[in-house]
């Protein structure tokens, strides 16, 4: 049995975060051994938590402690980068990636609680000499003004399932 792509790679909700996940410089630089495959569930990647170039306690953050909350499966991979896509829409709503990097697309009013408890819509990535990786910077306003980085913030339970939420109600557009 084929399964279904999950992704709406024509939604407009996922222009800009499909744009940054499928740049050619990213993956370039990317470890992930799926960078190469658009799209594919979880169960198509051997040892998902050790070869999507995450590491294993983010993923583990977001696919099993967040992804726990909602009603059904979101968990997937895009470009090689672990994300969570509502499956009625196919609306990517979450990604995670490097050492402990993951953020949500939220709408306004629980953007502000995040932003208000400590999420940042900016990230340092450091260097990594070793891996012959230079340091670089994020910033989410590039994929939209919606995202904000998670950090095992206290409420991101409640900010995940309001991106779940919001994804889904993009069903419709």
């Amino acid at each position: 049995m084929i399964e279904k792509d999950r992704v709406d790679f024509s939604h407009p909700a996922n222009r800009a975060i499909l744009a940054y996940l499928g740049d050619a410089v990213r993956l370039q630089r990317s470890v992930s051994v799926m960078k190469g495959r658009a799209s594919c569930p979880p169960g198509k990647v051997k040892d998902p938590y050790l070869t999507l170039g995450a590491d294993p306690e983010l993923l583990g953050r977001l696919w099993d402690d967040l992804g726990r909350i909602l009603p059904v499966d979101c968990r997937w991979v895009v470009f090689g980068t672990p994300v969570l896509v509502h499956p009625a829409s196919g609306v990517i709503f979450a990604f995670g990636g490097g050492t402990h990097t993951y953020a949500f697309s939220l709408p306004q009013r629980e953007r502000a609680s995040a932003l208000a408890a400590g999420a940042v819509t900016v990230h340092q990535y450091p260097a990594y000499p070793e891996l012959n990786t230079a340091a670089s910077v994020l910033d989410l306003s590039v994929i939209g003004e919606e995202w904000v980085f998670g950090g095992w913030h206290t409420g991101e339970e409640e900010w995940c399932y309001a991106a779940f939420s919001h994804a889904r109600e993009l069903a419709a557009s």
